[in-house]
């Protein structure tokens, strides 16, 4: 099963142009091509990526938002209503007019407290403000970093 799984994902016709295969990159003449195999070094580096960034955002984003006044702000919770938070699972996060007017039939409830429940269904599951800081200042220092590794791999 591995075997075939294996050869399925280094087929030639996958990785290389017509004409061209795996056997093109035999080690001759004092040359020294890479090995398929080596590409399952990846793996391990993503895993230290995404464990570097978890314990990046936990220790340095989140005391750097604070300082800088970003806070985690609580959204208000939807009240729990299974017609609407079934439609809007399956239908719609923003349905149209003659949906909300249907949807107030269905629960009792007026039309302006069915638009304000999709408002507030629709708010609670946005990131918030503390999320999308840690994000960002990870994309900032990941991106600042690999910046100045490829000009210190190019100046040499």
């Amino acid at each position: 099963m591995l075997s075939r799984l294996s050869e399925l994902i280094w087929a030639d016709w996958l990785w290389f142009p017509r004409g061209h295969s795996w056997a093109d990159l035999n080690d001759a003449d004092g040359k020294v091509y890479p090995k398929p195999s080596d590409l399952w070094a990846t793996v391990p580096i993503a895993v230290c990526f995404l464990v570097i960034r978890q314990v990046f955002e936990r220790t340095v984003a989140t005391p750097l938002a604070s300082l800088l006044g970003v806070r985690e702000s609580k959204r208000v919770r939807a009240p729990s209503n299974p017609v609407l938070e079934a439609h809007f699972r399956s239908s719609s996060k923003d349905p149209a007019q003659g949906s909300v007017v249907s949807l107030s039939k269905q629960t009792d409830w007026s039309v302006q407290q069915v638009q304000r429940w999709f408002k507030q269904r629709r708010n609670q599951d946005r990131p918030s403000k503390l999320k999308k800081f840690q994000e960002a200042s990870w994309r900032f220092t990941f991106y600042l970093l690999a910046f100045f590794a490829g000009l210190a791999v190019l100046v040499d």
